[in-house]
């Protein structure tokens, strides 16, 4: 009797139970990182990145060539590497950008409080980062997530014509027109010219990072 009641409320338990655990998630990753930060607490937590690697991974030329050329099994392993690779430059750039968007809004905490045409110039400045910022961070997301599902589900094992493509998702967007390596690149630059308002030390720290 207690297995048929138990059975009968595992529709309503099962979504309550998930949810739980996500919100246990959400809080524990929380901790994880700061809600306010300092431009000296910047530099000192960002991580490095190969650019010439995150390009080569995402380049789609490279990787056609890759599936023309390479035997079965050779294709398969080198995507497998690629799955992992493509998966740790994204997180890499994610988390940075995490970073500056977290000192951006930190430093914007008062700004928002009066009307645009009143803010400083470096105001303006961390206002365009801010923004830029939270629209990486939801691409870089829904790309980190399809990266961690096709490694999970092994989808270098998939039938060959099904294997997915690694370098296309470089492009997101309704038409491919948020370029996640681009976008990156002009933010780290539009970080870079805003760091410069602080002073020439804090600009090259901050570059040094990226």
């Amino acid at each position: 009797m207690n297995e048929l009641t138990m059975l009968n409320f595992w529709p309503f338990w099962a979504p309550l139970t998930i949810f739980a655990v996500l919100w246990v998630y959400l809080m524990v990753h929380r901790q994880f990182r700061l809600q306010e930060r300092a431009p000296d607490e910047v530099a000192a937590f960002l991580r490095r990145i190969d650019w010439n690697g995150a390009l080569e991974v995402f380049n789609l030329p490279r990787e056609r060539y890759l599936r023309e050329t390479q035997t079965e099994d050779q294709f398969r392993r080198t995507m497998r590497v690629r799955l992992h690779m493509a998966r740790e430059y994204t997180a890499r750039m994610a988390h940075n950008v995490c970073v500056v968007h977290e000192w951006a809004n930190t430093e914007m905490k008062d700004a928002w409080e009066k009307p645009p045409e009143a803010w400083t110039e470096r105001e303006h400045k961390l206002q365009a980062v801010a923004v830029m910022a939270g629209e990486f961070r939801a691409f870089a997301f829904m790309r980190r997530t399809r990266l961690t599902l096709w490694i999970v589900l092994r989808a270098e094992r998939w039938p060959q014509p099904r294997i997915p493509s690694i370098a296309a998702l470089r492009l997101c967007g309704v038409q491919g027109e948020f370029d996640l390596l681009e976008k990156y690149r002009h933010l780290k630059e539009s970080c870079a010219d805003a760091a410069l308002t602080y002073g020439l030390p804090f600009h090259e720290e901050l570059l040094a990072g990226f």
